[in-house]
């Protein structure tokens, strides 16, 4: 499994704990000050499958290509999405925002190229923004026709492969989950 932009590691415990602390969990952040992070949470739960190591989520390496069954991307966003939590994001540029779409397509790329064939690939974001989202995800499609949406289920809500989560709608912050597969 392989989360990348993994700080402070939380989506990572819990894949090792869903692992029962078998497997291999790979965490990455760009910052290598978030590292250390990662491996105190890992050493206070007791977890001794995960590596943590700095990288650029854009650039895959070729060494581990195709070699991943999990790929888990939660890519620097806007954060529309947790104003309630974070109300200075209310301050923000929303034409910002539109500099962070070509970082998650990269992102996005490089974990295509990670994920082996019948893999899964989850993309997610805390904006509800369609350019950072539905968008990101459509054109994702269009240039890897290898993957696919799959159906999935979270707490009480189903959907055909991506949802979005709203303070007025579902009681929570602002999120957006894709579940992506990758053909055999």
């Amino acid at each position: 499994m392989l989360d990348l932009c993994a700080a402070p590691g939380s989506k990572s415990f819990g894949a090792a704990i869903d692992m029962q602390n078998t497997g291999q969990v790979h965490s990455f952040d760009l910052h290598e000050n978030k590292i250390s992070l990662i491996r105190r949470g890992a050493e206070t739960l007791g977890i001794t499958t995960l590596r943590a190591a700095a990288g650029d989520a854009r650039a895959a390496t070729p060494a581990v290509l195709g070699t991943f069954d999990r790929v888990i991307c939660d890519v620097p966003c806007s954060g529309f999405g947790v104003l309630a939590k974070k109300p200075d994001i209310r301050y923000k540029n929303i034409e910002e925002a539109a500099g962070l779409v070509p970082v998650q397509a990269a992102i996005l790329a490089a974990a295509a190229e990670l994920t082996a064939p019948g893999g899964v690939l989850l993309y997610s974001t805390c904006t509800l923004l369609p350019a950072e989202n539905e968008e990101q995800v459509a054109a994702f499609l269009a240039t890897y026709p290898t993957f696919a949406l799959e159906p999935f289920a979270a707490g009480e809500w189903c959907t055909d492969g991506m949802l979005t989560l709203a303070p007025d709608t579902h009681g929570t912050d602002g999120f957006f989950i894709a579940k992506l597969r990758k053909q055999s």
